[in-house]
């Protein structure tokens, strides 16, 4: 029997796109990356795609210390308590234990929502991105894993493909240029499934947990 719902995750050939507009990422591989030290890094990272590069950095503390180092005015704010780096790197790591446990044993039609609420059909991808509006007892979730959704015709099994992912601490994707990138990658993802007959443009959607 085929299953209802799948997930799937999709692999970028070229991490040195994701280096240029990730500067958090670029040192964490020239600098602290454990595969880089020996020259033997290979985009070990990649090897199981976006999802797997990101729990890999994000399991990191070298890259955790680069980013929220790079983030401390943000940290310092109402918003998220006047927090200190290490307090936002033990927080973070609770919530990707939240985040990965949900993924792997949850409803997927649950966890993913709308990264865009506007129907508005004139919109170039209506209602189409998902992005994580979970929260946690007294603080915000800032993870987000970005998807793109859509349903076979023939079989009506819903599939979900994992396009990137990134943490949030600004208002706004537009405000924060790693996050900027990350719509470009779904675009990009929409754009192949198009062009090899997956689906529609119309019919697909783009999620967020």
């Amino acid at each position: 029997m085929q299953a209802r719902v799948a997930l799937y995750t999709v692999t970028f050939d070229d991490l040195e796109e994701q280096r240029l507009w990730d500067s958090s990422f670029s040192k964490y591989c020239k600098e602290l990356c454990p595969y880089g030290a020996d020259h033997k890094c290979d985009n070990r990272c990649n090897v199981d795609g976006e999802y797997g590069r990101l729990l890999h950095i994000w399991d990191q503390q070298g890259y955790l210390i680069t980013f929220f180092s790079n983030q401390k005015k943000k940290l310092d704010t109402d918003r998220y308590g006047h927090i200190s780096v290490q307090d936002a790197i033990r927080r973070h790591s609770f919530l990707l234990d939240e985040i990965r446990r949900a993924i792997a044993t949850g409803d997927l039609e649950s966890l993913f929502v709308p990264l865009h609420e506007n129907p508005n059909k004139a919109v170039k991808w209506p209602n189409n991105k998902l992005k994580s509006k979970h929260y946690y007892n007294g603080f915000e979730n800032w993870i987000r894993i970005y998807a793109v959704r859509f349903v076979e015709k023939d079989s009506g099994r819903i599939n979900y493909i994992i396009t990137g992912g990134g943490i949030k601490l600004v208002e706004k994707m537009s405000d924060f240029t790693p996050l900027q990138h990350e719509e470009t990658k779904q675009e990009q993802v929409i754009q192949y499934l198009v062009d090899n007959g997956f689906t529609t443009r119309d019919s697909i959607e783009t999620v967020i947990i």
